[in-house]
């Protein structure tokens, strides 16, 4: 266990724009007994190409991520999974740091995911929200996980694809599986930047949200919601950044505004299944 081996899962879907830079990223790692598997879903363009460059182990599975991260912790061989997805780039420490953390009697890690604020004035907005829930296990979720203890508590669930990473999570906790954090972060290149589509995806997350509620009923009440207790908590943050502040409120009403329709969608269909 001084140096096991961790298998990096990375679900691709039409991933040209940034895979190559995830990959080098996963290479450079300060810690070197990694493999990478790279699982795609039916891309069209030169995906699967620029992944070979870097790993033979390049599979084609679907229909979604969830499937295709399962898929991949199958085909591994490593003592622990990490799941990566193909618009991140890491910091050169993260592998090395969740190795500690296992050291430290921990079996599931959290490395914190940073929005790239070069992308866009919404990744700036994003980043002034996503920044609050480092080191907070109610909005994180781990994706460095022992891979036995990642098939004890099945994986991810393929019929969740809206908030498929808290349930992951949930299921971790109530598994009592001891959850550690780490330091170093992965930049989050793939940030919204046109406005209106990214509402539209809000929209079709709370359409979808109906599966995560299901199976996660207590917890959804203080992950999934509008007044977060974790706001509070960083009221410092908004008094430094007033401006910042206000646009971040106006997005969440917005963006909160688009879910809910379609989460009452969803809802409402859900109802029609069941009853005619």
């Amino acid at each position: 266990m001084d140096n096991p081996l961790v298998s990096v899962i990375i679900p691709t879907k039409n991933s040209l724009k940034t895979i190559e830079e995830c990959l080098i990223s996963i290479k450079e790692q300060s810690y070197k007994n990694i493999e990478i598997i790279v699982v795609d879903n039916n891309s069209t363009d030169n995906t699967k190409e620029i992944a070979r460059k870097f790993t033979d182990k390049v599979f084609n599975h679907g229909p979604e991520r969830s499937a295709q991260v399962n898929y991949g912790v199958e085909q591994s061989i490593g003592i622990f999974v990490y799941k990566v997805d193909s618009d991140f780039i890491l910091e050169a420490k993260v592998v090395e740091q969740c190795i500690e953390q296992v050291k430290n009697g921990f079996t599931a890690i959290v490395v914190h995911n940073t929005p790239d604020v070069r992308v866009s004035w919404i990744a700036r907005i994003r980043k002034f929200e996503v920044d609050m829930y480092k080191y907070n296990i109610t909005h994180s979720s781990a994706r460095f996980v022992k891979k036995d203890v990642y098939k004890k508590i099945g994986g991810f669930n393929k019929k969740i694809t809206a908030g498929e990473d808290y349930d992951f999570q949930n299921k971790l906790n109530r598994a009592g599986v001891r959850t550690g954090f780490i330091d170093a972060e992965a930049l989050h290149l793939g940030e919204p930047t046109k406005f209106w589509l990214h509402m539209l995806k809000y929209f079709q997350y709370g359409k979808d949200f109906i599966n995560y509620q299901q199976e996660n009923k207590e917890e959804s009440k203080k992950q999934i919601g509008f007044g977060r207790h974790i706001y509070l908590k960083n009221w410092k943050k908004f008094l430094k950044h007033p401006i910042l502040g206000a646009e971040f409120i106006i997005y969440n009403f917005v963006k909160f505004g688009f879910g809910g329709v379609g989460y009452l969608i969803g809802k409402f269909k859900n109802y029609e299944n069941r009853f005619f």
